[in-house]
């Protein structure tokens, strides 16, 4: 299973996003697993070769994560950066419903 957590804080913004694990949806052509890649990967380009914000970014087979120090709200493309973590958060909300058993929100 996928397991999912992000860090927000009271005015909603995102600080952290980290995705671990495997789906095991179908064996080999694991199409869940295949979203939250494709997701996470592009969240992961947008970060560091479209917007230049600084932040944590490590990737691995069946890893993600994406923390963006505090400095980072003062940067003059921290919007755009928001509405890039809150868009792939909410698409994997959605998959999180979908697809219950298979990912799912680490418990707090």
């Amino acid at each position: 299973m996928i397991q999912i957590d992000w860090q927000q804080d009271s005015e909603g913004r995102i600080w952290s996003l980290h995705c671990e694990g495997h789906a095991g949806f179908d064996g080999e052509l694991d199409l869940v697993c295949a979203a939250v890649s494709a997701l996470t990967g592009s969240l992961g380009i947008g970060f560091s070769k479209v917007l230049q914000v600084p932040c944590q970014l490590e990737a691995a087979d069946g890893q993600f994560l994406l923390r963006l120090p505090p400095a980072t709200a003062e940067h003059p493309e921290f919007l755009q950066a928001q509405t890039l973590l809150q868009t792939t958060v909410l698409a994997l909300t959605e998959m999180i419903e979908y697809y219950p058993g298979f990912i799912g929100r680490r418990p707090s």
